[in-house]
């Protein structure tokens, strides 16, 4: 599939690149599995949980960036 908006196109490619390398790990697609459905949940929780601590260390990251931002532009006065 195709979209004029690089964003989505992005996430698409990396959708279908991900889905690929799990086919070869696997052996079958993600409607082929026949995981039970609370390990299904399990793996979302995990995946999620990873989520949270990624976003929280870029938040860390933004912060730090925004203070010096505040050291450099505050020697102006």
């Amino acid at each position: 599939m195709k979209t004029k908006d690089k964003l989505v196109q992005g996430v698409i490619d990396r959708i279908a690149k991900r889905s690929e390398e799990g086919i070869k790990k696997f052996g079958c697609t993600m409607l082929q599995s026949k995981k039970p459905t609370i390990a299904w949940i399990d793996e979302a929780q995990q995946e999620l949980s990873d989520a949270i601590i990624y976003l929280e260390k870029f938040k860390y990251i933004l912060k730090e960036e925004e203070l010096e931002q505040e050291k450099i532009g505050g020697t102006d006065d």
